[in-house]
């Protein structure tokens, strides 16, 4: 009799174990952007960036097959909130605003907003040598707004000045309209890689912001796949393949979080 207990115990368990497995999830559908170059946008028919790179690697350790949705960034949280996407994968940053809508994985990256300086200014090392200068900004960015609270909290005294694209900046700075950029320090790392500017990053810091993948709140599925992601991240993390996929595209490690930085929400 106790024999049979413990066959059917044991085939309860396997049953059990069988059941949950048949029921995590097989698929991910990640919104991504098709412009947003390094991390994700499609050349020649071809969806390309580091994010692509990482969703390959998550894949291998989830088992997830992983499916793109792509367009400009201004539509990708409209896909995850109409549940057409499980994610975005943008690198996107984790703040307070949207920590009350979504619940995050584990942060995958941390990237600092930057100041931009042409590469013989080696005197401009922290954020108030560029006291009495002009320092141009993309419209809407991060690094842009925070900048200006910082330089009112420090005093220093700088001009402003907003550029529609990255590209409109990109050319003021290389005319001499502007003597520093504020970008965000991947964008800068990857420019500076390809030889697409000749410039330098100030080494002090504006902010750093943890990059992670959102995931609509109160959903079980949604919990599931967060939970699979973040555990495939910290293994990635512990492996060196994160690292390795942001050397390949920026010649430096984004992965790791700063010692002593605190990071922007």
């Amino acid at each position: 009799m106790k024999k049979l207990f413990k066959m059917l115990a044991v085939f309860a368990l396997i049953s059990f174990i069988n059941a949950n497995a048949s029921e995590m999830p097989k698929e991910i559908v990640v919104a991504s952007g098709s412009t947003s170059i390094p991390n994700s946008y499609i050349i020649r028919g071809k969806h390309t960036g580091h994010e692509v790179d990482i969703w390959k690697e998550i894949s291998k350790k989830t088992g997830l097959k992983v499916k793109f949705i792509t367009g400009e960034f201004n539509t990708l949280f409209g896909y995850l909130d109409s549940k057409k996407a499980d994610t975005v994968g943008n690198t996107i940053t984790v703040n307070a605003k949207r920590l009350e809508k979504y619940d995050f994985s584990e942060p995958y990256a941390y990237i600092p907003e930057k100041l931009v300086v042409h590469e013989n200014r080696t005197d401009i090392k922290k954020l108030k040598d560029i006291d009495g200068m002009t320092c141009g900004f993309s419209a809407g960015s991060n690094g842009g707004n925070l900048f200006k609270q910082i330089a009112k909290k420090q005093n220093i005294k700088i001009n402003m000045v907003s550029y529609d694209s990255s590209e409109l900046l990109n050319e003021a700075f290389r005319r001499g309209k502007v003597d520093v950029m504020i970008f965000a320090g991947s964008e800068v790392a990857y420019k500076i890689k390809i030889g697409f500017i000749k410039a330098r990053m100030v080494e002090e810091n504006i902010a750093v912001g943890a990059k992670a993948y959102p995931f609509v709140k109160n959903d079980e599925h949604s919990k599931q796949l967060r939970m699979m992601v973040t555990k495939a991240i910290k293994e990635m993390k512990k492996d060196g393949s994160l690292a390795k996929i942001y050397e390949k595209w920026y010649g430096m490690d984004f992965s790791q979080k700063p010692k002593n930085m605190k990071i922007a929400k």
